[in-house]
């Protein structure tokens, strides 16, 4: 049999390996080779060897029949001694043959207790466990026999002879070791030492005596702790050093040619603190290590991550080694918005690339309106994404979005703690696996964009992720696009890729992610206060109310929605600063006032008023808006007459005459005329009347 032949069939299971030999020499049980074409070979080429084998296992077996018959003189030598009678055996008793030592019974509890244990932070091995419980099991069963041997001997007024059971015992353990595998105890001093030492006071099992002193310790350490420390230290250098460079480093330390410090503490470590001692009363030497077990502890998994940090920077050590959560995307649109920036992969002429900030619904994956740059962006281009992303939500009539989730570096000086009261929530990503907003740009550039062609790769990519570059004068180039043409492009690819199938066609069956956008709004979310958000967001103008009606700005008309805005203003001062936002089409709609940071009112586009004054031209329309005018004018003629109402009318006189009054008065007799009432000046309209007049007109 060669040795190719011989693995196989091991590995096959078509032999059994009774012990590994030397020199080339294996050990292997004739019984257990199956191949017929093997066992041939063997009898031709071992003949008559076969049956003097046969013969040899013979003898083995009738002296192991001849030990099983001196095993059970033993026990029934130990039983007699113990007080118990031994009953014959027969054919009728054999299987319930009567001994002072009890059939081994395994002890689970053991078993669940081992399996527990975790020294040194780590489990024991299965084998191990194995041979813990059997050695358990069998002390049991010598427990439960030394009671049985007391109580008879009890029973006769005799002490318990406690070293012949011992010697016994020892004898017992040893026979059911070979049945139940385990270390072997060699005399009976030794088993007297480790059976009380397995029984507690209260005669329990005490498990933790039967584990191996070693099992948890650092003996088997090369190095120590602290020598761990001071290699995994010179790893982290500056200079990102080799293992090799390590090694040398830690080697001339401990050898007193170099000096080591700490930079916080300016403690000076000594070479004498890494030395070990070979023998007592020996002098220190130093540790003398490979490379080999420098790059063990270097890269032990702990190691490894603790100091990837140092060395490669802390993003490359949360992306690649840093555990992460595992989360899913809400339900609704506008639970959670998505804010980041990005550049475009084709570049701009000149060579630089088009820089981008966007806002996206993670749940249903809807982009708004980016904003575009051909320079860095800045804390503006942020408003205005904001800016952007508003005026959908107006337009579409939506409500607040619930959180926003950004950036750091941009941000950081926008979202002020007042700003941040206009949301539900606010979160900042600690890290870019974290945001939203990177799956959804790599879900565009790969998707839409790539299919249109407007997606390039990068130069260190694999095949459709790697870009076409040629080279012209000994340096790569690629092919440049203007930058309106760049932008153009992305809000296609935007808009097309709004209006493809969401993703989640299980739950969205035939939905674009616009339609699952508008469809599957949150109804929890508190409405868009845009008097409070345009503070922050929207354009500002600085402005003059002037005729308490109107004033102007964005080079537009806008009359005031409530006179009682006039009350909240200082006196004397007219100058407030507005706050608007173009819809769609440039056009300002709205605006908000402020003065001295605090709200004082709205004010609508004057062009919602306006109406043809020519009676013979006018449409229902003009008749609604001249009607909403006159409105107005009455609403502030009645806040002028509920100002007046108690209001008295004075006269005026020195405080000489009033005496000389008021002494006439007491010798002439004044008698009351009736004064016929004048009619005030009302200021109130009449609307109803208006309005019979303007139908009974036109």
């Amino acid at each position: 049999m060669t040795d190719n032949q011989f693995k196989k069939d091991s590995r096959r299971g078509f032999l059994k390996i009774y012990r590994r030999g030397t020199n080339g020499n294996t050990l292997i049980d004739l019984q257990s080779i199956q191949r017929p074409d093997r066992i041939t070979a063997l009898e031709n080429y071992l003949g008559s060897k076969i049956d003097a084998l046969d013969s040899k296992m013979d003898k083995m077996a009738a002296a192991i029949e001849k030990l099983s018959l001196t095993v059970q003189v033993l026990s029934e030598k130990v039983a007699i001694q113990a007080g118990a009678v031994v009953v014959p055996v027969t054919p009728e008793t054999e299987n319930k043959k009567p001994s002072v030592f009890p059939t081994v019974e395994i002890d689970l509890k053991a078993r669940t207790w081992f399996l527990s244990q975790r020294p040194n932070g780590q489990t024991i091995d299965p084998k191990i466990i194995a041979k813990y419980v059997n050695k358990c099991s069998i002390l049991n069963a010598v427990h439960y026999a030394l009671q049985s041997h007391k109580e008879a001997r009890a029973k006769h007024g005799k002490k318990a002879n406690m070293g012949e059971f011992y010697k016994l015992a020892q004898e017992y353990y040893l026979e059911q070791s070979v049945v139940f595998p385990c270390d072997p105890i060699i005399n009976a001093r030794s088993f007297e030492r480790i059976f009380k030492a397995y029984l507690n006071d209260n005669e329990t099992p005490n498990y933790a005596s039967v584990l191996n002193g070693n099992t948890g310790n650092d003996n088997t350490r090369k190095v120590s702790v602290k020598s761990e420390k001071l290699i995994l230290a010179l790893w982290i250098a500056n200079n990102k050093p080799f293992k090799e460079e390590v090694h040398r480093l830690y080697m001339e330390f401990v050898n007193g040619e170099k000096e080591f410090f700490d930079k916080e503490t300016g403690e000076i470590f000594k070479p004498e603190d890494f030395r070990y001692t070979p023998k007592k009363g020996s002098e220190p030497k130093p540790l003398e290590i490979s490379v080999t077990t420098v790059w063990n502890y270097l890269k032990k998994h702990i190691n490894d991550v603790a100091t990837s940090a140092k060395r490669d920077g802390s993003y490359v050590a949360t992306v690649e080694k840093m555990p992460f959560d595992f989360r899913k995307p809400p339900k609704y649109s506008l639970s959670k918005i998505s804010m980041d920036d990005a550049d475009l992969s084709r570049k701009m002429k000149g060579g630089d690339r088009v820089h981008r900030y966007m806002a996206y619904d993670v749940a249903s994956g809807y982009w708004f309106t980016p904003v575009y740059s051909r320079t860095s962006l800045t804390s503006d281009d942020v408003m205005q994404c904001f800016r952007n992303m508003f005026c959908e939500l107006e337009l579409m009539g939506l409500p607040m979005p619930g959180e926003v989730e950004h950036e750091h570096h941009l941000m950081d000086s926008i979202m002020t703690e007042q700003f941040k009261l206009q949301f539900p929530f606010t979160t900042m990503s600690s890290h870019s696996r974290n945001k939203r907003a990177e799956h959804a740009i790599k879900a565009l550039k790969w998707g839409v964009a790539h299919e249109n062609n407007h997606t390039r790769g990068r130069f260190f990519g694999k095949g459709a992720y790697r870009t076409t570059r040629f080279k012209a004068k000994g340096e790569f180039k690629e092919k440049e696009f203007e930058f309106k043409q760049i932008v153009e492009d992305d809000l296609r690819d935007i808009d097309q890729h709004n209006n493809t199938l969401h993703p989640n066609q299980k739950t969205y069956p035939g939905m674009t992610r616009k339609e699952v956008f508008i469809s599957n709004i949150n109804m929890n979310l508190p409405k868009v206060e845009s008097w409070r958000l345009y503070q922050f967001i929207g354009n500002e103008t600085q402005t003059s109310i002037y005729n308490n009606n109107h004033f102007q700005c964005n080079y537009e008309m806008f009359l005031l929605d409530d006179f009682k805005c006039l009350e909240l203003l200082k006196p004397g001062n007219r100058n407030v600063t507005a706050y608007w936002l173009p819809d769609e089409n440039g056009k300002v709609d709205k605006c908000y006032l402020y003065q001295g940071g605090k709200y004082i009112g709205s004010a609508t586009n004057v062009e919602n008023y306006r109406y043809n004054e020519s009676k013979f031209e006018s449409t229902e329309e003009d008749e609604e808006k001249r009607l909403k005018q006159a409105k107005r004018r009455a609403k502030f003629g009645k806040m002028l007459k509920d100002t007046r109402a108690d209001m008295p009318k004075l006269g005026i006189m020195d405080t000489q005459a009033s005496d000389f009054i008021n002494e006439i008065s007491k010798s002439v007799e004044i008698i009351e005329t009736p004064v016929p009432e004048q009619a005030e000046p009302d200021y109130e309209f009449d609307m109803a009347g208006i309005e019979e007049y303007a139908k009974a007109t036109f």
